[in-house]
């Protein structure tokens, strides 16, 4: 209901106006544009967003250190891949087994990447390590499936139900897996460096969500099956800190709109929600964008968040109408250029806005659509699938009132 509201209430309302940040953005100063339809509003999430990440970086950069190459130089790290762990049921091995879907990191012709485990058997019990190899060669099996986990140290295979209930019970642990990074020529994956690992651990989130996750069936949620009975509980510790930094930030991104968009010569007059077009409401709409690309980097800052080794890129948490347990995900870095980066999300917010019309002005209401037809003269009936959310847009140009009308009470719609 927001992002149709963001798309079609708000627009309109500071169309054709240049953007408030004109007056320091250097980038705009020589530029020749006549800011048509909301390119100006777009131009201002992009550049209030990009404050805010840069604001962000100054507080909780340090939790997201480069990675260190073989030559001694450095590079921005993209991904921390990340493996969960239980307990081996054989007494005589006991080691934490990671597990691994797939070691195989990237399947790119020519650029086969994939991850090699070596087992220290000088300890008891024994700890992993995994070493990156390229191109061909022996590939360690997955150590997770539908019939269970098995033991790379040892063997012993141990019931999906064991593994439920370890992490019932918070006896799960996550152990490193590999770090991605940028490279000048592409991705480059790395052996895990113990140090990162002792930063992630040393996030502290000052709030998560506590809302229990509750869901008719475990075939459209398999969270609570995994020890995560909170929606809190799907995130590490270090994505509860970059959220939630962000989410503060809003704030005071919305106080500096509000005075830029007082020294442009906008005046202060209603907020966004009681229908205003002025300096508060402009502030009210540019905070709104922003926590919206916020909205969609939690979709990519969680712990089911997969490496997606055909693309080497991160994968979001909602790639279907369910939620799977993901066992080595992909722990992105907000700051990095890559996949799951917050600029990259901002970007997909200002560039969806710059685009939409605004010659006209409208508005949403999620309404009852098999009693509310009556009531609008020219309805428009947009549904996202699965189909079970119907929005009904009033919209003064349709021409298309029969076509809806005869779709649904026919089924087709």
């Amino acid at each position: 209901m927001l992002i149709n509201k963001a798309l079609i209430e708000i627009p309109p309302k500071f169309a054709n106006r240049p953007p408030i940040s004109l007056q320091e953005n250097q980038l705009f100063k020589n530029q020749k544009n006549d800011w048509k339809g909301a390119h100006g509003l777009a131009e201002d999430i992009r550049y209030y967003g990009k404050w805010m990440r840069d604001e962000a970086e100054k507080r909780i950069g340090h939790l997201y250190p480069k990675a260190k190459l073989p030559d001694g130089s450095e590079a921005t790290v993209i991904a921390w891949i990340w493996a969960r762990a239980i307990q081996c049921t054989n007494p005589a091995c006991g080691m934490q087994m990671p597990l691994v879907r797939s070691f195989i990191l990237s399947k790119k012709k020519g650029r086969e990447v994939w991850a090699e485990p070596e087992i220290d058997w000088g300890i008891t019990p024994s700890t992993i390590s995994f070493v990156i190899k390229t191109g061909s060669g022996k590939i360690h099996d997955g150590t997770i499936s539908k019939q269970g986990a098995v033991c790379i140290a040892c063997g012993t295979v141990s019931s999906l139900k064991y593994v439920r209930v370890e992490a019932q019970t918070r006896k799960m642990q996550t152990v490193p897996f590999v770090i991605v990074a940028e490279g000048p020529k592409g991705r480059l994956y790395l052996p895990f460096d113990p140090k990162h690992e002792t930063i992630a651990k040393s996030a502290h989130p000052l709030w998560q969500p506590e809302e229990l996750v509750t869901t008719p069936s475990h075939d459209v949620d398999r969270l609570p099956m995994y020890g995560m009975y909170a929606w809190g509980d799907a995130f590490t510790s270090r994505q509860l800190v970059a959220l939630t930094t962000l989410s503060d930030l809003v704030q005071n991104v919305h106080q500096r709109v509000l005075v830029d968009a007082h020294a442009a010569g906008l005046s202060d007059t209603e907020p966004l929600h009681a229908g205003g077009n002025g300096a508060l409401a402009y502030a009210d709409a540019v905070a709104t964008y922003i926590a919206i690309a916020i909205d969609k980097d939690a979709d990519y800052w969680s712990s089911v968040c997969s490496w997606h080794n055909g693309r080497d890129t991160i994968s979001h948490t909602f790639t279907k109408q369910a939620l799977q347990m993901v066992w080595d995900f992909a722990e992105a870095n907000p700051f990095s250029e890559s996949s799951g980066n917050f600029i990259g999300a901002l970007n997909w917010v200002a560039k969806a806005i710059e685009t939409v019309p605004c010659q006209i002005s409208g508005y949403v209401k999620q309404r009852d659509a098999t009693t509310s037809l009556n009531e609008t003269v020219q309805p428009l009936i947009s549904t996202d699938p699965p189909y079970w959310n119907g929005y009904l847009y009033e919209c003064p140009l349709s021409s298309s009132k029969n076509f809806f009308l005869d779709s649904l009470t026919s089924g087709n719609l």
